[in-house]
């Protein structure tokens, strides 16, 4: 069926959309010329810029691609922001301006009716007369779903245009497409700011693409079943025949390679991402582990330098104290930081100077630039920072309001091309003031596009002749050689050029079982390789090997490079089926490989029917490892002799037990004597313990169904912290038995709207009639202020903020960050603060009213009847994770998934009606709204997840929330040390003169010695803590017994808690933290509310 025409539906739509009683506005910036726009550029000195193509040719455009011949072809969509402005023209018919402070989205009729019009075009422009500008368009196809990519391939011509990837051809010469063929189809659709997008060559071979929207039940001629496709970027064969996931995700718009095969990727925010280097293909080898985040950060600054002025609209918005609050000063900036970055391109060609030579550039088309950054080598990742030449400028930037840069390409001829959408408003409808859509309109420019050429001053546009791309560095045509048949793979894996090797090992990993002289060629890397790009591709071929003496070289690997970036996920990927003998090995020869990584080998070894293998522990001197092990193999039906059950008694019963030992025991609960179970149970959740240490012990205990500490826990419910109750009912909630002993114990027990539905909804009879009798079972009505009418009514009373702050750390703070401070599972609240009082307490007593973008919740079943509820964090080729209420992270194996399903529901609580009294929700809200924004920026306060990530070091890092100095949760280290050389995120500038987001100049630390006699900490610049004989980034207060140079903040070491303020810049210059070490000396010491400061 074709679709109904963008023209028709723009021609009654588009220009006569204000009412007579609606005024359009003076101050809206009108469109240019092509020739008057040009004047309003400002380039880098020594470039010019030029007109390749422009309305009535194209318009809307978003990609482009050239033929053997040198044509070019562009992609279009129509239709953007359709359904935004179907709504304002029947509300201009009222002749009335709707000012409320709202943000509206419309209904499912008018976002039908727009998708009539949301379509798009493939286009054929000629350059008739030879001098670079395309003088007549071509219309190949106008009847296909907006197309957001488009490559030239060796027969034809491949589109993405979600649901569908299509394959043109013009066979005959006539300009024609005579073949199409859709080669895929089952894509996600969504809203238009993007879909799946950007297809490019990569080295191997294969095209990749963007996510869009993100998944789908993949089909096509060409297939052989369905693929199933998750939230991840894809790859897939010219001809058809295959597709499949990669790693990476690329959350909106853009596609690009380097020179040696990194692929980058990016987000509105944020102007750079990576694909980490673990291939899914690899990782998919190896079911029984979950796998990082396959998204890694590249550029770790915000900032941008326009010359433009912002629209009106943005403008008002941003001087509208009332949208302001509503939306938070951030959000209401009108510009100054990336808000829609998009289109990146590494620049390759030899056109440019060599300076330019692969540099990163992509595009702002909120703030009508482009910017340009610097690609550096980071071990095996990369780092993109700004030019040092566009420090405080952009490469490109256009006072022309109407300059809307959405994507970027490298011509044939070297040059930089840019796509322009060219329209008045770039921005979501919904994001405008619904009163501003009604006088601006939305659809201007809708009928226009450009595409501009940029290159050196003297280099004026040609006629292009063809397509074949003269590369400045001949590594890239070397890498593509080394995946076509012939190539010399044993010659690659000796080259000079580490990328050669690397992708000589990738090429070459799927002969290693026939050609056994290649094999010990890569095996013998092993002798002299250095370099970690290298290393960690070997530990990922070496899986590919049936042989022995790979087993041996990954194991070489894991003892020796431990430190390389992704090293241990490299190395289990590839034990799939090799664990058992890898575990053997690495026990009988006392190696040193990590505990940890050796306790994800045993895990691997126990799922995939080698658990025999783990007996070789029952001597190992680590209790607490020999316990954890032997659990493992008990649970995978090896006989583990009563002794060790005994031991395992003993170590519950034994209060002297390391906490190690302990957690471990727990391991075999199920065979101890309910007594001793009960016992244990009870005295591991005493509030002596830390709050860190008992979440682990609830997990322990529940791991498997357990009636007897499914009952202590049920108990110690009235009296444990919000935190922890939350944690005990949604693990209890997992298992039918014990979701029976909760209702029935505690049958008024507050829960989530979430929680209410999985049990309304359960397989089991019995729990759904228990569910039934649930106070809050019935739905929250969030229009009832007649029902809730003592609540709104105390919002006019006078607050008390310190105790709303209290209140909001006890009951919010479990799940919502504020200013650095609580959990971050649901969205952050810092910028509700300038939302009416009305609107924060309808979302608190209506939690599921509206789910903010980005954290849906999803029930996900597992096989054996067990449920997990939480936010989809990450989702990789083995696993996916799950943040919980309170922050506990669940990570679960796809191949324990028995179905995963997304509910509009919250997992907040729907009762605090029930709570909390009408006075305390209002204190919270007030609290809310009264804190105000300050110059500094919160490191660590409560987040439960921070001790985990000081994943080194011999001591123990817990998190505690007894006697702490802010917040309900303190970090507490013993046994010497815990760091981190890059905590998630961490990478903040030190300056004298902090100017930008990401600059300050003070450090400011709370401590208290427990036992200590000295406290330590030290800063990590650039993933490098300081040498031991010099005192720069590290501080004491005590004693120093390490023997290390350190500036000592007190001779005496505070028994309370006491804030040090250190000024980083002046002790120590310039530097970029990216981690911290916390060191107690002679017991134990506890860290709280660390936080950077611009100035004091």
């Amino acid at each position: 069926m074709r679709l109904i025409p963008a023209t028709l539906i723009f021609s009654l739509l588009v220009f006569n959309f204000v009412s007579a009683e609606i005024p359009k506005p003076d101050d809206a910036p009108l469109p240019l010329s092509p020739e008057e726009s040009k004047k309003h550029f400002k380039l880098t000195e020594g470039f010019r810029i030029d007109l390749i193509a422009s309305e009535p040719l194209i318009k809307d455009p978003s990609c482009i691609a050239w033929d053997s011949k040198g044509q070019l072809f562009v992609t279009e969509i129509y239709g953007y922001n359709l359904e935004g402005h179907l709504d304002v023209t029947e509300l201009n018919k009222t002749g009335k301006l709707d000012k409320s402070i709202r943000r509206i989205r419309v209904g499912p009729e008018l976002k039908a009716e727009a998708q009539k019009g949301q379509t798009g075009s493939l286009k054929l422009l000629i350059d008739n007369d030879k001098d670079g500008r395309m003088d007549e368009a071509i219309v190949w196809a106008d009847d296909i779903p907006a197309a957001y990519g488009v490559i030239v391939v060796e027969n034809g011509i491949i589109i993405t245009a979600a649901p569908h990837i299509i394959f043109f051809a013009d066979t005959n010469g006539d300009n024609k497409p005579d073949i199409r063929k859709t080669l895929f189809t089952g894509f996600t659709i969504g809203e238009m700011e993007r879909a799946i997008n950007n297809p490019v060559m990569g080295p191997d071979g294969w095209i990749y693409a963007g996510q869009g929207w993100g998944g789908g039940d993949i089909t096509g001629p060409g297939l052989k079943g369905s693929v199933k496709m998750g939230r991840t970027d894809f790859r897939f064969k010219v001809d058809g025949s295959a597709i499949e996931p990669v790693s990476g995700s690329n959350h909106t718009f853009g596609m690009a390679f380097d020179d040696v095969g990194n692929r980058f990727l990016i987000t509105t925010s944020v102007p750079s991402l990576y694909a980490v280097p673990l291939p899914y293909h690899y990782l998919k080898r190896n079911p029984h582990v979950p796998t990082p985040s396959l998204t890694a950060t590249a550029s770790n600054y915000h900032n941008t330098f326009p010359t433009s002025t912002p629209h009106p609209w943005r403008s008002k918005r941003g001087a509208d104290p009332r949208w302001v609050k509503f939306y938070g000063e951030g959000e209401t900036k009108p510009n100054g930081n990336f808000t829609s970055a998009c289109g990146q391109q590494i620049y390759r060609a030899t056109l440019f100077p060599e300076a330019y030579r692969g540099n990163y550039f992509c595009c702002e088309p909120q703030q009508s630039m482009v910017h340009r950054a610097v690609v550096e080598r980071d071990g095996p990742g990369v780092r993109v920072r700004r030019h040092p030449k566009n420090r405080e400028s952009e490469f490109l930037t256009s006072t022309d309001g109407w300059f809307r840069p959405n994507n970027l390409r490298v011509g044939p001829d070297g040059a930089l091309y840019v796509i322009d959408m060219y329209r008045e408003i770039i921005e979501d409808y919904s994001a405008i003031p619904r009163y501003m859509q009604q006088q601006y309109g939305l659809l201007n420019g809708s009928d226009r596009g450009r595409i501009w050429r940029v290159a050196p001053v003297s280099s004026k546009p040609q006629p292009i002749k063809g397509n074949g791309q003269k590369f400045a560095k001949s590594v890239s045509e070397r890498i593509k050689k080394l995946y076509k048949p012939g190539a010399n793979l044993s010659n690659a894996l000796s080259d000079d050029n580490y990328a050669i090797r690397l992708h000589g090992l990738r090429a070459a990993d799927k002969l290693f079982n026939k050609n056994n002289a290649l094999f010990l060629k890569a095996l013998a890397l092993l002798e002299n390789e250095s370099d970690s790009s290298v290393l960690l591709q070997l530990a990922l071929s070496l899986g590919e090997s049936d042989s022995p003496e790979a087993v041996k070289g990954l194991l070489n690997l894991a003892t020796n490079y431990s430190k390389v970036r992704w090293m241990d996920n490299a190395v289990l990927s590839s034990l799939g089926r090799t664990a058992g003998h890898f575990f053997k090995l690495a026990i009988e020869e006392k190696s040193k490989v990590n505990s940890s990584l050796l306790e994800r080998v045993a895990e691997t070894a126990a799922r995939s029917g080698q658990a025999s293998s783990l007996l070789v522990a029952v001597n190992h001197p680590d209790s607490a490892f020999r316990l954890r092990i032997l659990g493992l193999a008990d649970k995978h039906g090896v006989d583990v002799s009563g002794s060790l059950r005994d031991a395992a008694d003993r170590a519950l019963l034994d209060k002297t037990a390391s906490k190690k030992e302990q957690l471990a025991a727990l391991e075999l609960i199920h065979h101890a004597s309910p007594l001793v179970v009960e016992s244990a149970v009870k005295r591991l959740m005493e509030p002596a313990s830390s709050s860190d240490f008992r979440v682990k012990v609830i997990n322990a205990v529940l791991s498997k169904e357990s009636p007897v500490a499914a009952k202590v826990l049920i108990d110690h419910l009235p009296r444990t912290t919000p935190r922890l109750a939350s944690i005990i009912v949604e693990e209890l909630l997992a298992y039918n038995k014990t979701t029976k002993e909760l209702l029935k114990t505690i049958p008024n027990i507050s829960l989530s709207e979430l929680q209410v539905y999985r049990l309304l909804n359960h397989d089991d009879s019995e729990i759904r009639a228990l569910a039934n009798s649930l106070s809050n079972a019935s739905h929250v009505d969030p229009e009832g202020k007649e029902k809730y009418k003592a609540f709104y009514s105390a919002l006019s009373n006078k607050a008390d903020i310190q105790k709303g702050g209290v209140l909001f750390g006890a009951h919010c703070g479990t799940c919502h960050q504020f200013k650095g401070q609580g959990i971050s599972v649901g969205p952050p609240l810092d910028g509700e603060a300038g939302r009416p009082a009305e609107s924060l307490l309808a979302d608190v007593l209506n939690p599921s009213g509206e789910i903010t973008a980005g954290y849906r919740t999803y029930i996900a079943k597992l096989n054996g009847g067990i449920e997990h509820t939480g936010v989809l964090s990450s989702e990789s080729a083995t696993s996916i994770s799950l943040i919980k209420a309170a922050g506990s992270e669940t990570q679960i194996l796809r191949s324990d998934l028995a179905s995963l399903s997304p509910v509009d529901l919250s997992l907040m609580p729907s009762t605090f009606d029930k709570i909390l009294k009408p006075k305390d929700l209002s204190d919270i809200i007030w609290f809310i709204k009264n804190k105000k924004t300050d110059n500094s920026l919160v490191l660590f306060d409560d987040e439960p997840r921070f001790a985990e990530s000081l994943d080194a070091g011999k001591g123990e890092a817990a998190i505690d929330e007894d006697d702490c100095l802010s917040g309900k949760a303190c970090l507490t280290v013993s046994g010497f040390q815990r760091y981190s050389s890059q905590l998630p995120g961490w990478d903040f500038n030190v300056r004298k003169n902090p100017k930008n987001k990401d600059e300050f100049r003070y450090i400011r630390i709370a401590m208290k010695g427990v036992d200590a006699k000295g406290m330590m900490v030290e800063f990590a610049d650039k993933g490098k803590f300081p040498p031991e004989n010099k005192a720069v980034r590290t501080y004491y207060v005590g004693d120093n017994s390490t023997g290390w140079q350190s500036n000592q903040l007190s001779k005496e070491i505070p028994t309370k808690w006491k804030s040090y303020t250190i000024d980083l810049w002046k002790d120590n210059g310039d530097f970029t933290i990216t981690g911290m070490a916390f060191t107690t000396m002679g017991g134990k010491g506890s860290y709280d509310k660390i936080e950077l400061l611009r100035e004091l």
